[in-house]
């Protein structure tokens, strides 16, 4: 049977057992309140007849038949009361509603009680002989009881009286029954509606088979409520972020990181976010997209999240980067390597043999101070290596690197990678030759140094500089002052620098200066 059955007959059977029962324990109330108010009505009327004096007497002393019958059936056609017998202590009837009956001992029983002991007492029988309720008094003559009254009303009597409103009462108990039905149909159907039609087994089925495909993903998965508390996560996201399944029910707040605020901004705002990548920590990149949750009524419910571990994909990515620089860097050697061999095959063949000397040595000098500098005061060689590479390219290029003799450093902030390093130092120079190759005369100056508390970098050339138009908006992602589809170079570094609590100014003094500087020590805040 189908879900909106069940409940409509579940309710229906329910509403009839209720109704059913009230109606039925009503219906017997309401009888015996009119048994006994009738009840009542009769005794005060024999205990009226009872202490008529006319009958106390004739009963008494002469036994007059007439005199009883007349009295009792002139004052019984007045009330709804259907007889009233008088009778003597042998229980021989003095009035009757019949007269043929008078002088013959009344036989439907009950009135020994009061020609014995004299009590008055009320009666609802209900037999085969007689349905009705009868009241009996006794008849007392100075002090002595000469006999007995006995008021009676049939039952169908009553049941005609209130015949009206207990129909009136059964009609409303109907309706209530049937309105009760349609709201069961009406409450079923809106139910089925909810449910889009499926029955509890097809939706056991579904959330099993959804829970499947959820925890199956590579990609994570969380989902939050709208008070933010985490109401799903899949096996990715409980092992990046390190979740239990105690987890459930608690606030993503509690788990203070980049991400968890990045959520909540969207539960805030009500704004998606797609492909938004996030440094979780030094070494773990995440890509998000935060979804708003709706019901059926379009009330933003919660936030659900997906995400991608790009670490291993960065890696990758920085791993070909810095092969494909590589092999730039090693094609522009080679190519100025061959122009050098061109200038002294040129010298010899014009047999300017001093000269050729002299060009072979000097090169050979400013190759070994750059390298000798490189090598006694940069102590990381993926950083002396980007620096070398960075300075035969600038060196093709017609532009003159320097790098400050007083540079020194031993060891990388906690915050940050080699490779990061390597990419802000990297982008930096890159951007000095683009601009640089534009004028005659460029010059680069790099300044590295380390100490306990800071690294600084400093990179500066003498270009045009950058304009006031998008200086406030140079480290925005897709911003750039060149040809093409870039603008990402100085995001990465903002990026970078933010997540290790540091620092990045722009300088302008005849060219470009970039002073960036990040703590040795990571902050707290980003553990």
């Amino acid at each position: 049977m189908k879900l909106q059955y069940k409940i409509t007959l579940f309710i229906t059977i329910i509403l009839t057992l209720v109704i059913g029962g009230i109606g039925i324990l009503t219906l017997k109330q309401v009888e015996k309140t009119v048994e006994t108010q009738m009840g009542n009505n009769a005794m005060d009327l024999a205990q009226t007849v009872a202490s008529m004096e006319s009958i106390k007497k004739t009963l008494a002393t002469t036994k007059d038949y007439e005199v009883i019958q007349e009295t009792v059936e002139s004052f019984r056609k007045k009330t709804r009361f259907q007889y009233i017998i008088v009778m003597d202590m042998k229980g021989i009837k003095y009035s009757y509603p019949y007269e043929n009956a008078l002088g013959k001992v009344y036989r439907s029983g009950g009135e020994d009680q009061v020609l014995k002991t004299g009590q008055h007492y009320v009666s609802a029988d209900r037999n085969v002989l007689i349905s009705a309720i009868r009241a009996f008094a006794p008849i007392y003559y100075k002090e002595e009881q000469v006999g007995a009254v006995l008021v009676g009303l049939l039952n169908n009597t009553v049941n005609k009286e209130i015949s009206t409103h207990m129909f009136n009462f059964k009609l409303t108990l109907a309706i209530g029954l049937l309105v009760g039905i349609l709201g069961a149909a009406i409450l079923s159907y809106n139910i089925k509606k909810t449910i889009f039609g499926i029955e509890p087994k097809e939706i056991a089925l579904l959330l099993g088979q959804r829970e499947i495909v959820l925890q199956s993903l590579k990609n994570g998965i969380l989902a939050i409520d709208e008070k933010g508390e985490i109401i799903f996560f899949n096996k990715t996201a409980k092992k990046i972020f390190g979740f239990s399944d105690a987890d459930r029910g608690k606030n993503i707040d509690s788990f203070s990181s980049v991400y968890a605020d990045q959520i909540m901004k969207v539960l805030r705002t009500k704004n998606c976010v797609y492909d938004k990548e996030i440094k979780i920590a030094s070494d773990k990149t995440l890509l998000c997209s935060h979804t708003l949750l709706k019901n059926h009524k379009n009330e933003v419910t919660g936030v659900a999240s997906s995400f991608q571990d790009l670490t291993k994909v960065k890696q990758m990515a920085e791993e070909l980067k810095s092969i494909k620089k590589m092999t730039n860097e090693l094609r522009a050697q080679n190519h100025e390597f061959m122009n050098k061999l061109h200038i002294i095959s040129g010298l010899i063949q014009l047999e300017e043999y001093d000269k050729a000397v002299n060009y072979i040595s000097d090169t050979s000098e400013k190759k070994q101070e750059i390298v000798g500098l490189l090598d006694n005061r940069i102590k990381n060689s993926y950083i002396a290596g980007i620096l070398l590479a960075k300075y035969y390219k600038a060196s093709e290029a017609k532009i003159f690197l320097k790098i400050d003799s007083k540079s020194y450093l031993d060891d990388i902030p906690e915050g940050v990678t080699e490779g990061e390093i390597c990419s802000i130092i990297g982008n930096l120079i890159e951007n000095a030759i683009d601009e640089l190759v534009k004028i005659e005369e460029g010059e680069i100056l790099v300044r590295i140094n380390s100490d306990e508390k800071e690294l600084k970098i400093w990179i500066q050339d003498n270009g045009r500089g950058i304009d006031k138009e998008i200086r406030d908006k140079i480290f925005d992602r897709g911003v750039t002052t060149k040809c093409g589809k870039r603008g990402f170079g100085l995001w990465i570094i903002k990026q970078i620098v933010d997540k290790a609590n540091g620092k990045i100014e722009l300088l302008q003094d005849n060219g470009t200066i970039w002073s960036i500087g990040i703590p040795m020590e990571r902050s707290s805040k980003y553990d």
